[in-house]
């Protein structure tokens, strides 16, 4: 091999070297681009249903008062201190003549006491519920908040609501409240002792 073609060898050889030095090599590393996590909102809140039922011995007969308590979704939705959304509630009443013929039923939204809340409570309270308290005179007088949606707040408005034997309903603000809280039925239908309303 002559002279000239050992330095093109050479410089191939090189050239080669060069190549193979300069070469970046692979990286191991996997990167995975970030997927944007969008969190989930949080599912509205509802009240627990309740039911309860008295006897009550009113203008010279024997009468049954039913009240049903339930989350109703159609209804404008409501929002505790921290901005949990629930939904609102309505509260069915019902009075039973002893001859199982029907009195008074009426269905009732958070909209019938509007006259007795401010602002706030006509926008973020829930009807919390009603209860019966007693028969005085004509009346049948219960006793009902609308108040924050969170179990464990206290703020509320208390409310009057007398029902008359001629069957008309009148609602007030409940300004004699002393600490005491209307009874509640315990499951087998008689009187006990209970902290909500």
């Amino acid at each position: 091999m002559n002279e000239f073609m050992k330095r093109i060898a050479f410089l191939c050889v090189v050239a080669f070297l060069i190549a193979a030095c300069g070469k970046k090599q692979e990286s191991r590393n996997i990167i995975v681009s970030k997927q944007q996590v969008t969190q989930a909102p949080k599912k509205q809140e509802k009240m627990e249903d309740v039911d309860y039922n008295w006897n009550v011995d009113w203008v010279g007969s024997t009468y049954t008062v039913f009240v049903h308590r339930f989350a109703d979704e159609s209804l404008p939705m409501v929002e505790d201190e921290y901005g949990n959304k629930y939904y609102d509630n309505r509260v069915s009443v019902k009075v039973i003549r002893k001859d199982g013929s029907e009195f008074f039923n009426k269905t009732f939204s958070k909209t019938d006491f509007s006259s007795c809340l401010d602002d706030n409570f006509r926008r973020n309270g829930a009807l919390l519920g009603l209860l019966f308290v007693e028969a005085v005179g004509d009346d049948l007088k219960f006793g009902g908040s609308v108040g924050s949606p969170d179990p464990l707040s206290d703020e509320y408005i208390p409310l009057v609501m007398k029902l008359n034997r001629m069957g008309t309903v009148h609602v007030s603000r409940d300004t004699e409240l002393d600490g005491a809280v209307p009874s509640s039925p315990n499951s087998a239908g008689e009187m006990a002792d209970d902290d909500g309303v």
